[in-house]
């Protein structure tokens, strides 16, 4: 929600009503400037009635989360509840989209126009009727796809939007292009400035990043965050040649404002001074519940592996957030992920579980996607606890497993990120997949899956099984040595002061070194160990793997898992 901390009465949008439209085709210079002028001032009119019929509502408080210019801003986690619009509201903009749509059949060619008479239609719910006036739309090429875009995603069809956004930056000149796709109002000041920094065709790599590490759920038909940016940016272009309900003159905190937390789905009026006759505040009311899905501090240059905690959809201070249409609620799914290569391509595969007993009819997918944005799904499964795997082309960028429910509107999802594989190194291994070794020992991917450990949980009386593949022997077979250790990693300071004065034993890593001589299948040999963890105290622990050949160099791979008392 956001309050303008300056109000000044009736400072209407003059110099704006006074530039010349974008595109006007009809009627003499004179003429249409007279006609266009008129309707100008007739939105002014209906947002000065508008603010006038609003409800009286409480502002934040003293509350104030984000302070940019002249607005503060602060989240609540649900929207207050407001009687109906007025009917006066509803009559007065039914006046204006009458009078904006005979204005548009004398001039079809006037960018603001077309912009004006879609966005009306979405403030009043007709989103069939902003559908239609978009795809008519006569205007500047660009700006019509992206007026069909913004009515797409008022809808709910991501996949139209996301194409319609896709062709509309396409089509605009490189350097208005530049400024559209900028994700500088959504990055933290010091992403921001080494963002800035770049020229336009260096950000491009970076945005690409941004965006499928933002994606809040892979298994959706296009990314609903970034067509709610592309959105956001209609309603900037729309808000500097318009009049909103603050009825405040427009400026870049405003633009940063929508940029960062969206445009209000509702209005309330508070009362900010004890000065009789004095204006009300204007409070827009932004979508809630909303999220954070861009991962805390990404870093600009070099992306290092994230793991599910990098994301933080809660965060009350997020730089932008957003509200999915059909998601009330965010939560977390315990899982367990590895990579496996299967030639030029990435089988990933999942052991994943949830206690979310709210949870009435999840669907839970496995997706994968890589630089490329390309996203490949597994088949879906309706268990709370299973297992799943994809194949990808390449080497995978984001993973994630993710339970959707409709029923409860809750997104429950897990994320990972990687590196892009640069080691040149003639042999590599997998990632590790910890499962109960309880019975016989693994021989193979599908054994090792079949028990994998669903999370990253582990319990001191199991036996733990590790199962990973080595890439790269020779075809008649190869000697390697292969160590495994398992070391302590939550070393606090507390623990280290006790264990100094002989408080608490020292933590002793378990070791173990072995030879292995077998041929690969494939060029790809799948290995099995099983560890006795009983004499391990409960914490986090951190198991290396390292396969040195003969005379050559060492390759490790990690894993980190909870150690927990039966």
């Amino acid at each position: 929600m956001h309050l303008a901390l300056l109000i000044v009465a009736l400072q209407f949008r003059t110099a704006t009503l006074s530039e010349a439209p974008q595109r006007v085709s009809g009627g003499s210079a004179a003429d249409s400037a007279r006609d266009l002028s008129r309707a100008r001032m007739a939105q002014v009119s209906f947002e000065r009635s508008r603010r006038a019929q609003l409800p009286y509502g409480s502002s934040s408080g003293g509350r104030c989360d984000v302070r940019l210019g002249r607005y503060c801003w602060w989240y609540d986690e649900s929207m207050p509840t407001f009687p109906p619009e007025s009917e006066v509201i509803g009559r007065r903009r039914a006046e204006l989209l009458a009078q904006l749509d005979g204005m548009a059949s004398r001039y079809p060619g006037d960018d603001w126009l077309s912009g004006m008479r879609v966005h009306y239609r979405v403030d009043g719910r007709d989103l069939v009727g902003a559908d239609s006036v978009a795809r008519a739309c006569h205007a500047t090429g660009w700006w019509c796809d992206a007026l069909v875009g913004y009515a797409a995603h008022a809808r709910g069809d991501a996949r139209l939007a996301d194409s319609a956004f896709s062709s509309a930056i396409a089509a605009m000149p490189a350097d208005a292009a530049c400024a559209w796709r900028s994700i500088a109002p959504l990055l933290a000041d010091e992403e921001r400035d080494a963002y800035a920094h770049r020229p336009c065709d260096a950000r491009v790599e970076l945005e690409r990043r941004y965006w499928l590490l933002s994606r809040p759920q892979l298994s959706s038909a296009a990314n609903e965050w970034q067509n709610e940016f592309n959105v956001r940016r209609v309603l900037v272009w729309l808000g500097e040649r318009a009049a909103t309900p603050h009825l405040l003159t427009w400026g870049d905190d405003a633009a940063e404002l929508v940029l960062r937390y969206g445009w209000p789905t509702a209005w309330s009026r508070v009362v900010t001074s004890g000065v009789v006759g004095s204006e009300p505040g204007i409070v827009g009311h932004d979508p809630s519940p909303s999220f954070s899905f861009a991962p805390a501090r990404w870093l600009a240059d070099s992306m290092k592996q994230m793991p599910d905690e990098a994301w933080e959809p809660s965060a009350p201070r997020a730089e932008a957030r957003y509200a999915p249409r059909l998601v009330r609620r965010v939560a977390g799914v315990a899982a367990q992920i590895a990579r496996f290569r299967r030639g030029d391509s990435t089988l990933v595969v999942a052991a994943f579980s949830t206690a979310d007993d709210s949870l009435l009819a999840p669907v839970a997918i496995l997706g994968a996607a890589g630089l490329d944005g390309a996203v490949r799904l597994s088949t879906p499964d309706s268990m709370r606890t299973g297992r799943a795997r994809v194949m990808l082309a390449g080497a995978p960028f984001i993973v994630g497993v993710e339970m959707a429910d409709t029923a409860t509107r809750t997104l429950a999802r897990t994320r990972m990120g990687f590196v892009p594989a640069a080691d040149s190194a003639r042999l590599s291994l997998s990632d590790l997949l910890l499962y109960r070794a309880d019975e016989e020992p693994a021989t193979s991917l599908d054994s090792a899956l079949s028990r994998a450990i669903p999370g990253d949980t582990v319990t001191r009386n199991w036996q733990l099984g590790l199962f990973w593949e080595t890439y790269g022997l020779a075809a008649e077979g190869e000697t390697v040595d292969l160590a495994v250790s398992v070391e302590r990693v939550d070393h606090g300071w507390i623990r280290s002061a006790r264990q100094r004065m002989g408080l608490t034993p020292v933590d002793t890593p378990i070791r173990i070194r072995w030879t292995d001589a077998r041929p690969p299948a494939d060029r790809a040999a799948a290995h099995a160990v099983s560890l006795d963890l009983a004499n391990l105290d409960s914490g986090r622990y951190r198991v290396t793997l390292t396969l040195t050949p003969l005379g050559g160099t060492p390759v490790s791979t990690t894993h980190e898992f909870t150690l927990i008392d039966p």
